[in-house]
C-alpha cells in the first residue's frame, strides 16, 4: 500500500470516489439527487476514469498531471506538515501503536476508497481504530474544541470530514474513528473526539456511491 501523496497513491485514488469528497454527494439539490457542487464532482470522477493509461502508467506524465490538478494552498501544506506531530501526540496521549496507511479500498463497493490519517488494531480487544486529523489555524481548532464532541455535533459543524470519518469506517472495518483538531500554537494542543459508526449512514453513503457510479458509467461509456 502507497504512502498517501506519493504518485502511487494518488493512482491508487485516480478515478475513485474518496472518503475526503464523499460529503460532496450526500446533499441534494432541489430537484436532483445530487447538488450542483456534487455534479460538478462525479464530472471530475468521471475524466479521471476516462483517462488515457498512458498518461497515468507514466511517472512523468502522471507528475505533471498531479501538480496541474491538486488543489493546494499555504494553510493545506502547513496542516500536512503538523499531521505528524499530531500522530504521535495521540500516540503517546492513548498509549496507542499507530501506523500510516494508503489508499484503503472498499470491500465490496466499486471505486470507493478513503485514506485514514493513521490506523490501530488492538490485539486483545479486536478493535480497529482509525484516524482523521485537521490542523486549523487558531480560531478554527478552538471552534472545534468548543463546538465538536461527537457524531451529531460533528456532522452540524463540518459535514465533510463527518462523512469522511464513516467513510474511513466503511473502508477499513473500523469501530471508531478519532476526529483528531491540532494546533502547536496552543498550550493544550489536541482536541480529539471518538465518532462511532452509524449502519444508517453506511447504507445511504453506499446508496448514493453506487448511483454515483452508475451516472458515471453513462457519462464515459
Amino acid at each position: 500500500m502507497d504512502a498517501q501523496h506519493t504518485l502511487g497513491w494518488f493512482r491508487a485514488r485516480c478515478g475513485h470516489i474518496t472518503g475526503s469528497n464523499v460529503g460532496l454527494l450526500m446533499k441534494s439539490g432541489r430537484t436532483e439527487t445530487f447538488s450542483e457542487t456534487g455534479k460538478s464532482y462525479l464530472y471530475q470522477v468521471a475524466a479521471e476514469r476516462a483517462m488515457n493509461p498512458v498518461i497515468i502508467a507514466d511517472d512523468e506524465l502522471f507528475a505533471e498531471y498531479i501538480r496541474q490538478t491538486e488543489v493546494t494552498s499555504k494553510a493545506i501544506r502547513w496542516g500536512n506538515e503538523q499531521e505528524a506531530e499530531a500522530r504521535d501526540l495521540f500516540a503517546r496521549i492513548t498509549g496507542r501503536h499507530i501506523v500510516e496507511v494508503g489508499s484503503c479500498k472498499h470491500p465490496t463497493i466499486p471505486y470507493f476508497a478513503s485514506s485514514p490519517d493513521g490506523f490501530c488494531y488492538d490485539e486483545s480487544s479486536g478493535i480497529r481504530s482509525c484516524l482523521e486529523i485537521k490542523c486549523p489555524n487558531q480560531a478554527t481548532f478552538m471552534r472545534y474544541r468548543n463546538e465538536i464532541c461527537d457524531n451529531e455535533s460533528l456532522l452540524r459543524v463540518k459535514y465533510e470530514y463527518y462523512y469522511q470519518c464513516m467513510a474511513h469506517m466503511m473502508c477499513t472495518g473500523a469501530s471508531e474513528t478519532f476526529f483528531i483538531g491540532y494546533n502547536p500554537f496552543q498550550a493544550d494542543p489536541i482536541h480529539i473526539v471518538r465518532i462511532i459508526p452509524d449502519e444508517k449512514v453506511f447504507a445511504e453513503m453506499e446508496r448514493r456511491v453506487c448511483l454515483a457510479n452508475e451516472l458515471i458509467d453513462k457519462m464515459i461509456n
